[in-house]
């Protein structure tokens, strides 16, 4: 089976309650699941009833919606990584499209953030996209140049650690993910852009999951895309039936195809 993970970011939904039972109902759909990792990332302030919810033996795992890139200080409002750990984070997420649309965050910004959450256990989804939908040069070009910057830095070890999550941000929210061919197309680009920037084998390696516009009806097309290791969702991973149901039909295709 190819490397593949399926992940959830709850964003700014469900309170401490509802989250707990959400993870809660999905752990006991994926019961004795372990084809591969599971991540949801709740909000900040549900992150300790969400650890408490967890089974150690469960192939759900936690993580946070961001963090900032100091190890502590005088940072109101912001949240550190090693707070992030206190509660039971194994993962988080860097370089948010809606952090970057709404907050202004920079390719500079994460790029402090993904050295300091490498300099920790915790593992980065960094994600990755353009703001929108152009031709493969055109996204070439701008892929080239923002990730270059959010690794500037980063030595080979560390990078074999990040998740690379592709989210245009003209397709977050959508009900339909763009055509599929499009997304080999640009998951292709960046496993090019990686290998230039450390090896082919890392390239080969890297988890480069697709976030935007993924719905239970047509996920599947995404899942057979060759570059494609993994799905990113809110709509499905918000809903504890759907997004097991996703996952164990996703790890059924893949095992098919082994």
């Amino acid at each position: 089976m190819k490397n593949f993970l399926c992940g959830s970011g709850w964003k700014m939904y469900l309170t401490c309650e509802e989250t707990a039972k959400r993870i809660k109902q999905l752990q006991n759909n994926l019961k004795d699941f372990h084809d591969f990792r599971v991540v949801v990332f709740p909000s900040f302030t549900t992150l300790s009833d969400a650890n408490k919810s967890l089974d150690p033996n469960s192939c759900v795992h936690i993580g946070g919606q961001d963090m900032f890139w100091e190890k502590e200080g005088a940072y109101t409002g912001e949240i550190s990584a090693k707070m992030l750990l206190d509660v039971g984070c194994e993962y988080v997420e860097i370089n948010h499209q809606e952090r970057r649309r709404f907050l202004h965050e920079t390719d500079e910004m994460a790029n402090k953030k993904l050295k300091c959450a490498l300099s920790t256990s915790l593992v980065p989804f960094l994600c990755v996209g353009e703001e929108k939908k152009e031709d493969a040069a055109s996204v070439k070009n701008f892929l080239s140049h923002q990730i270059k910057n959010l690794l500037s830095g980063i030595e080979k070890k560390d990078a074999q650690r990040i998740v690379f999550a592709y989210e245009p941000m003209w397709a977050i929210g959508k009900y339909e993910a763009t055509d599929p061919k499009y997304i080999q197309t640009t998951h292709k680009i960046i496993r090019d852009i990686i290998a230039e920037l450390y090896d082919q084998t890392l390239a080969d390696n890297a988890y480069i999951i697709y976030g935007g516009g993924v719905n239970h009806e047509t996920f599947l097309d995404l899942v057979a895309l060759p570059d494609v290791n993994g799905l990113f969702t809110t709509g499905c991973g918000i809903v504890p039936d759907v997004f097991a149901d996703v996952i164990l039909r996703s790890a059924e295709y893949l095992r098919n195809q082994e």
